[in-house]
């Protein structure tokens, strides 16, 4: 289960988009109205999302203070 709503929603719009545009009407409009979640494109939709939005990880510390340009 997807706890972010926009990020399923953007995934499902695409989804159904893509859907549309390869001529299956019956298949986009299942997943516009939230019943096809478990379909192939939804996923890549997501797995997408997830690569173009990553979580945001804490800046790293030597020596208690944060690294930075090269000193990485």
């Amino acid at each position: 289960m997807v706890k972010n709503v926009a990020k399923i929603e953007a995934a499902r719009a695409a989804a159904a988009k893509y859907l549309r545009g390869q001529g299956y009407e019956r298949e986009a409009s299942m997943i516009a109205e939230g019943h096809g979640d478990d379909f192939r494109e939804v996923r890549i939709a997501l797995a997408l999302w997830n690569i173009m939005h990553p979580a945001l990880t804490p800046p790293i510390k030597k020596g208690g203070r944060r690294i930075a340009g090269e000193e990485c």
